[in-house]
């Protein structure tokens, strides 16, 4: 079996496939490497298609998209697989045109993200940031702080990660709305805690609000100055889906009024560009990107066991529908 991984030298590529991994994927077969040092171009990983079974890529730096022309070459390809989550970045419908088969890590990095957004939560109630400030400057602050036990969230998107968001707030008895035009209330019927609402319900209605939506046209600035302006007094608001669905100008507004209290993970521009107005609230949890990005090896280590799958003849569990592809993050 061929196997071609245009992941290029780098911190992505040791981060995910360490030695031991990469022995186990040249024991699967032949893999061929990235020989450029850099992204490849579409035109550079066309070439390196022809007698390719399987190709390994991640979007995280850049990646060639594989479009009609490139595939072209591709005429013993069968599976693409990455070990980050959306697959929209680099897939294109020609691809399931052609019944090549896709698979992502996005089931198993949404449990990651969904256990981060958690943690967001807890820190927010809990004031974790203000509270270890004040006690490094001497302050020994007794006051009470809330509790995620029977709060109202506010799910804007359900998704991968909103389910298992949902699952994990189940022993805090919460009560959940959730706004997901693309989804109906049998989505539900595991979560009797939960109930379809409109956007507007999910934002005014809830204690906190996480946004769980992919990154697409009508998501863009989906929270914008009106919208955020019906978030509650004292609400929290958790953004570990994408930056670009906040409208950060008219967040940074909201959070200076110290209305509204914010965890964020992900932002428009990445890095944190030193100017954004975002730095200068101090109501605000800021993080660096890093709620999927736990256990990055055991990620790749279940790509590598797809494609030992595929070699095998066996089903494969990690696969990205057409339909589920129409939907992520690009």
């Amino acid at each position: 079996m061929n196997m071609l991984m245009t992941l290029p030298e780098g911190d992505a590529k040791r981060k995910f496939f360490p030695p031991h991994l990469l022995e186990e994927l040249r024991g699967l077969g032949t893999l061929r490497e990235n020989p450029y040092g850099r992204v490849m171009t579409q035109e550079e990983l066309a070439l390196m298609l022809p007698q390719t079974e399987v190709c390994i890529v991640l979007s995280w730096g850049g990646t060639p998209r594989f479009t009609e022309e490139v595939l072209d070459r591709a005429d013993a390809l069968k599976l693409i697989v990455t070990p980050g989550g959306s697959v929209a970045p680099f897939i294109t419908e020609a691809v399931y045109d052609r019944g090549i088969t896709v698979c992502s890590a996005n089931r198993l990095m949404a449990m990651y993200t969904a256990e981060g957004a958690l943690a967001y939560m807890l820190a927010a109630v809990r004031d974790v940031v203000r509270r270890q400030a004040d006690l490094r400057n001497g302050v020994w602050n007794s006051a009470p702080c809330r509790s995620l036990f029977q709060a109202r969230v506010g799910l804007v998107g359900l998704g991968t990660v909103g389910r298992h968001l949902l699952e994990l707030l189940r022993p805090f008895q919460i009560a959940a709305t959730v706004y997901d035009p693309y989804v109906t209330a049998d989505a539900l019927a595991a979560f009797p805690y939960a109930t379809l609402g409109s956007l507007e319900q999910a934002l005014a209605g809830a204690d906190i609000v996480s946004l769980h939506a992919s990154k697409t046209e009508e998501t863009y600035r989906l929270l914008n100055k009106e919208r955020l302006a019906l978030l509650r007094d004292g609400a929290i608001l958790v953004n570990t889906a994408r930056g670009a669905l906040i409208d950060e100008q008219a967040l940074a507004a909201e959070l200076r009024t110290g209305r509204i209290y914010a965890a964020l993970d992900v932002y428009e521009e990445e890095p944190l560009p030193q100017a954004s107005p975002l730095r200068e609230t101090d109501n605000a949890l800021l993080m660096p990107h890093v709620a999927g990005q736990a256990e990055l090896v055991r990620l790749a280590a279940e790509l590598v066991a797809e494609i030992a799958r595929h070699k095998r003849g066996e089903a494969l569990t990690l696969t990205i529908a057409r339909s589920q592809f129409r939907l992520m993050t690009r």
